[in-house]
């Protein structure tokens, strides 16, 4: 009985040696917001990937390409700093497009592990989404999903580089940016109304 209590206590050692071990785990933020409009008006808003000015913390979109694959923009943010998005995919009759950021200004630059590490104004890497329009009935069904891993991608991340600061940070796109689009056609609907899924 003691040789099986030892032999558990070392399975679980190692176990949990590989899991501090790994490196980072994609993440998966869907968001979703059931709007009291036609989806072709709302699609009207948010369908040129060249126009973001829907989204309350962008201050200005310059774009290339319009809405053909491969189309880029730079957004440049309200608060500082400039993201550059790369168009993947795009489909007018479904409502739908996917684009990826290829490109991010630096924050601020810490110093973790004896390294300096940059410091992104969205501190993810791999950022790709999916923003859609569904109709259904008179209302319409809005979505976006995010894919991402977080900023640091080696092991034992610095608190602004971890999944938590990454969730945290697209969480807080996605929510400003459907809560504006509500608001846009419903006066004083309350952001309760987004719907957040995270998978991991």
């Amino acid at each position: 009985m003691k040789q099986v209590s030892v032999l558990l206590s070392i399975l679980f050692f190692i176990f949990m040696s590989a899991a501090q071990a790994h490196g980072p785990v994609r993440g998966k933020l869907t968001a979703t917001v059931k709007i009291n409009a036609p989806a072709d008006k709302i699609w009207a808003v948010i369908k040129n990937f060249d126009d973001m000015s829907w989204h309350p913390a962008i201050a200005g979109t310059e774009g290339k390409g319009g809405n053909k694959k491969k189309a880029t923009r730079v957004l440049t943010l309200k608060g500082g700093g400039t993201i550059t998005e790369q168009l993947k995919a795009y489909k007018a009759d479904k409502m739908s497009y996917k684009y990826k950021i290829t490109e991010m200004s630096t924050v601020k630059t810490i110093t973790h592990s004896g390294q300096d590490e940059k410091v992104p104004v969205l501190p993810v890497s791999n950022y790709a989404a999916t923003l859609s329009v569904k109709g259904k009935g008179g209302s319409s069904v809005v979505k976006w999903v995010a894919t991402y891993y977080r900023g640091y991608l080696n092991n034992n991340p610095p608190s602004e580089l971890n999944e938590d600061a990454a969730d945290k940070a697209v969480t807080a796109v996605l929510k400003a940016g459907l809560a504006n689009l509500l608001g846009k056609f419903e006066s004083g609907a309350k952001d309760t109304a987004i719907k957040f899924k995270i998978k991991r």
